[in-house]
């Protein structure tokens, strides 16, 4: 094809990177050829552009060692909390970027400059985001960055910025790779796979070229108990493991005892001894009627879980381009990829509170058990000196338990994410116009089977024939098999469907050189069907589980128009305005412009600066979905409680969570944002480049919700939405609340900014190589937000989030760089460091039951890894992450709502010291 080609040695100096072989090469390119970069629509050198991109090559990510996009993407410093597809008990087993920590619905991520769909799982007030699995691993030739919003040339989600990732082109050889690497105690969170790629036709000579590429991955799972990372709280005073009152073996509710805490007075074969490894054994102030203590077993619900589930990835990209002529083609891409994740964590937990609420009588289901069954512990509580009128003071023949499904395993969720995606599109020149045009069809299917579940009125009555023992081992697992709720939950797909075109040029000459312009449309159409299959799973009938899940089918359209012009209106300054607008068939319209500043007074030295706006369209179900009921994420007290249930401090009434009611809402409007940046980039040397970039985002009108134990637990909300809060209104429960309303609307702002910095250098040692220096990190000044309208800013820099919405907001992270080239040896040497923050201690109390507050120690993980090309057409590589064995910094409260506690998967491995090693062969 036919390009504009200019001279420059300024390759890549803008485009903050994470290692220094891109810059290497760079330097020794004299030609570029114009392309477009992410953020503009215009063909330019991509040391021309005024926008924060940074560019990751293929060779610093095989120098990295990642095996996963997420892997890689930790390394970006303006990623920051990430939602990780290893989080057990929450979420779907997907991964998901998280720019400027604003969310994964406001990071767009792009294949080829083109959308994917979004994962198909969705609920109110959820994000509704690309899956990262679905990207093509080992097609990857780049990935670029924009650290800044884009919806003046993208529209929706790029307020936080872009992730756009460059697929190979014109590769004509074939190259196979196999990995593997393990923990170096060996238990568990192995990785193996491999990948091949292979190209056909050289594009200018053949007028073709053919490339397909395969990657395979297989992950094992890491159990938490050899970990026991939850284990390590000695630094808050009064706190203990993450525990649960759902135990196994079990307790009387009314007497408050595990039957087997009580070993010397030899309960039975039936009573089981509480297991020091995943539970505690609880003494209490009260005692039994002979004056013996109350003793009970608590569960350490984290000790039986997977801190990384077992997985296996998969995917393959085929990408054609047939030469037209000189200066035209057609190309096709085709994608699919699959992730397959078995993620487990603790067994059911049974007691009333998690069982099936009433809003109308305020009654929780009680799970009964026969005084009658050989499992109650008669002759133990008559040694206790209890008697029937104290077990079963009204006669009914039951006492009520609490325990854990143990018996049963593990819950597991088995999730299996796909992605298929097809692309055909013309690129070229026409009559002066570079124009690029594409139709593209993607589809992501979801499903959901559960293992070892427990549904609530089959458990119930199977407690009933007294054959259920919830105090040891049954003599028969037919009843508790009887109660189990298992298999396909939900399946369910997103759709996107989209066209479309742009056309740029060069327009007439200015002082600084030649004007541009670029010209597009955008047509989408939407469609999410996200099918609850498990008619109790719909209704939220399984006893622990996520509350009612109703089904969602809806769809939309989206138009766009789309423009930019660049003008150099003086030598060294370049100006450059874009504008979109973007029409939605179920919410509206609305327009976003851009503007953006470039001065190069010399070649050592630019200055850049944009301004513009954004939004973030409310996702389909935000608009469409029927209402769905669940808990809280945090436990509150309400304080309006009946006097004498919160003087009892009936759990109804105190540190409960409370039923809240989740509606949609479809006269939502967008989530509008203000951003800019301003910086420099400094080359005093052609070794040496600096750039330094400060950024600002503002949000109004977010879409969100007012959380009902937000208002329960802030007096001011509490005023501003006590209509909100609905009690039962007869009955002996009179008074307590029934469910809180929490619809998704636009509510209050939140503001957030800081600085980017990314320093590089090259030191050549004559016959003993080279060595190339980098650091790039984030600077977070200000990240606050509003809970409701009008409500003030509560800032969360340095903190650990509000447990719910807000995720930890680490003021510095950044990633260092060093990098020894000689002849076929490359050795690396890196560093990941994230700065701690601060957890309050009413989320430490909530989590462990601590006192005070707690500080976050900071993560700080050197990688070390060396490859060699000395045999023909061979790569070997020897990798080691994590080489001082440095355990996660211990936290009390959990990422993302993970059951996985004691560490923060968001933003480090749990794994420690990991040994990898690689093969690759280029064939052709």
């Amino acid at each position: 094809m036919k390009t504009n080609r200019l001279c420059t040695a300024l390759a890549l100096i803008y485009a903050g990177g994470l290692g220094l072989a891109g810059l290497a090469q760079a330097q020794q390119q004299e030609v570029l050829e114009r392309v477009t970069v992410t953020g503009s629509s215009i063909k330019r050198l991509e040391s021309e552009t005024a926008l924060p991109v940074t560019v990751i090559t293929r060779a610093q990510i095989e120098q990295t060692g990642a095996t996963s996009v997420e892997d890689l993407l930790r390394r970006v410093s303006a990623n920051s909390g990430a939602f990780s597809d290893s989080t057990q008990g929450s979420g779907y087993a997907t991964s998901n970027a998280n720019l400027r920590g604003l969310g994964a619905n406001s990071t767009l991520v792009l294949l080829n400059g083109r959308r994917l769909a979004n994962h198909p799982f969705g609920s109110i007030g959820g994000n509704v985001s690309v899956d990262l699995n679905s990207i093509p691993f080992a097609a990857i030739e780049r990935v670029e960055v924009l650290r800044d919003g884009a919806s003046a040339v993208y529209g929706t989600d790029a307020v936080g910025g872009v992730i756009n990732f460059i697929t190979r082109k014109d590769y004509k050889h074939g190259e196979l790779s196999v990995r593997y690497g393990t923990t170096q105690p060996r238990i568990g969170g192995a990785e193996e796979g491999g990948t091949l790629s292979v190209g056909f036709g050289d594009y200018n000579a053949d007028r073709f070229n053919l490339l397909m590429t395969a990657n395979l991955q297989k992950n094992t799972r890491l159990r938490a108990i050899d970990q026991q990372l939850y284990n390590r709280f000695g630094d808050i005073p009064d706190a203990g493991a993450p525990t649960s009152g759902r135990a196994f073996p079990g307790r009387l509710v009314d007497l408050n005892i595990t039957p087997g805490a009580f070993s010397t007075l030899n309960p039975g074969a039936d009573f089981s001894a509480c297991d020091p490894s995943v539970t505690v054994l609880q003494t209490l102030s009260g005692t039994t009627p002979n004056g013996t203590k109350k003793m009970r077993c608590r569960f350490i619900y984290p000790a039986s879980l997977d801190n990384l589930p077992d997985q296996e990835k998969g995917d393959f990209f085929g990408r054609f381009s047939f030469k037209l002529d000189q200066d035209n083609e057609l190309f096709a891409e085709a994608s699919y990829a699959r992730a397959h994740g078995i993620g487990r964590i603790a067994p059911v937990p049974i007691d009333s509170l998690a069982g099936h609420f009433d809003r109308t009588t305020g009654e929780y289901p009680s799970f009964q058990l026969p005084t009658s069954s050989r499992y109650f512990p008669k002759d133990l509580l008559t040694k206790l000196g209890y008697t029937a009128a104290d077990w079963d003071p009204s006669g009914t023949g039951s006492v009520e338990v609490a325990l854990r499904a143990v018996p049963l395993g593990n819950r597991t969720n088995i999730n299996t994410n796909e992605q298929e995606r097809l692309v055909l599109g013309a690129r070229g020149l026409f009559s002066g116009w570079d124009y690029d045009t594409g139709l593209t069809y993607a589809k992501a299917k979801g499903s959901l089977e559960y293992k070892n579940y427990v549904n609530e009125a089959k458990f119930i009555a199977a407690l009933a024939t007294g054959n259920i023992n919830p105090f040891g081992p049954s003599a028969d697992m037919s009843a508790w098999n009887s109660a189990r709720m298992e298999g396909p939950m939900r399946q369910s797909s997103s759709t996107t469907i989209e066209l479309d075109a742009k056309a740029s040029r060069e327009i007439f000459k200015m002082d600084g050189g030649m004007a541009a312009v670029a010209v597009g449309v955008d047509f989408r159409n939407e469609k999410a069907e996200d099918n609850p299959v498990n008619a109790d799973y719909a209704a939220g009938l399984h006893v622990g589980g996520e509350g009612t899940v109703p089904a969602t089918t809806a769809s939309r359209s989206i138009s766009a128009v789309f423009s930019e012009l660049s003008l150099p209106f003086a030598k060294g300054w370049e100006a450059t305005l874009a504008a979109r607008f973007d029409h939605y068939s179920d919410f509206g319209s609305t327009f976003n412009p851009r503007a953006a500043l470039r001065y190069q007074p010399t070649k050592e030295v630019m200055f850049r600066g944009s301004y513009g706006t954004g939004f973030r369209a409310p996702t389909l179900w935000d608009v469409h979905s029927p209402a769905s009921f669940t808990n809280s994420a945090n436990p509150a007290t309400d304080k309006a409680c009946p006097a004498a249930m919160l003087a009892d401090e009936d759990p109804r009434c105190v540190d409960n969570q409370f039923n809240v009611l989740n509606t949609a809402s479809a006269t939502l409007k967008a989530e509008r944002s203000k951003q800019y940046t301003i910086g420099m980039v400094f080359e005093p040397t052609k070794s040496i480049s600096a750039t330094l970039d400060y950024w600002s985002i503002e949000k109004t009108d977010q879409i969100s919700q007012v959380s009902g134990d937000a208002i329960l637990s802030d007096n001011y909300l509490l005023n501003l939405y006590q209509s909100r809060i609905h009690r039962i209104q007869t009955g002996a429960n009179a008074g307590i609340i029934s469910y809180i309303d929490t619809p998704i609307e636009n509510l209050g702002g939140m503001r957030t900014s800081g600085l980017d910095i990314d320093i590089r250098g090259r030191l050549n040692f004559q016959e003993y190589g080279n060595l190339n220096l980098g650091i790039a990190g984030t600077y977070v000044r200000q990240w606050e937000r509003q809970v409701g309208k009008d409500t003030p800013y509560i800032s969360y820099v340095g903190s650990a989030g509000d447990g719910s919405v807000v995720q930890p907001v680490p003021r510095w992270q950044h990633t260092a760089t060093a990098e020894w080239i000689r002849g076929v040896w490359t050795v690396g040497l890196e560093n990941v460091f994230v700065k701690g923050w601060n957890e309050s201690a009413l989320l430490v109390y909530n989590s462990v039951g601590g006192s005070t507050d707690h500080d976050v120690k900071n993560s700080s993980r050197w990688n070390l890894s060396a490859s060699y090309k000395g045999f023909k057409d061979t790569t070997l590589r020897l990798g080691m992450r994590n080489v001082f064995d440095q355990a996660a910094p211990y936290t009390a409260v959990p990422s993302y709502g993970s059951h996985a506690a004691g560490y923060a998967g968001s933003f480090v491995d749990a794994r420690g010291r990991f040994i990898y090693g690689s093969i690759g062969y280029q064939f052709k």
